[in-house]
């Protein structure tokens, strides 16, 4: 009769211990849960704010373009490249991190052939994905 009730002892403290570890994963959780919809408001705010500077660049190259200055717009897919890049190193290991291979990260930088409007519409398509795989 002391076994069982040792065992019941046991069971009732295990439960215990159970309850105790099940209330610290709901609290974390509840954090990572938090977390999570600041990091997607901050990333929906800085989706708009790049929609809208990707916008006036377009614009801007139209006109530069239009009045010859293709230098700066070359010097301008140089900086999108080096951006792009950075991005790249910055964001690819937590991609490569959350499980899943090359075949489903982000694309890679356009080419120079590419026009400015191409490379900030590659840039924002990595932001999406992103977005998505969140």
């Amino acid at each position: 009769m002391s076994g069982s009730i040792a065992s019941y002892d046991q069971l009732v403290r295990q439960v215990e211990a159970l309850k105790k570890e099940n209330s610290h994963l709901r609290r974390e959780l509840e954090d990572n849960s938090n977390h999570l919809s600041k990091l997607e408001n901050e990333t929906s705010d800085m989706k708009e704010v790049l929609k809208h500077l990707q916008g006036k660049l377009e614009q801007e190259a139209r006109v530069m373009v239009s009045s010859g200055q293709t230098e700066v717009l070359d010097q301008l897919k140089a900086l999108q490249m080096d951006i792009t890049s950075l991005y790249n190193l910055k964001f690819a290991p937590e991609v490569m991190s959350t499980g899943r291979g090359t075949e489903e990260s982000p694309p890679g930088p356009a080419s120079h052939r590419d026009g400015p409007g191409e490379l900030g519409r590659a840039t924002f398509r990595m932001l999406e994905e992103l977005d998505r795989e969140r």
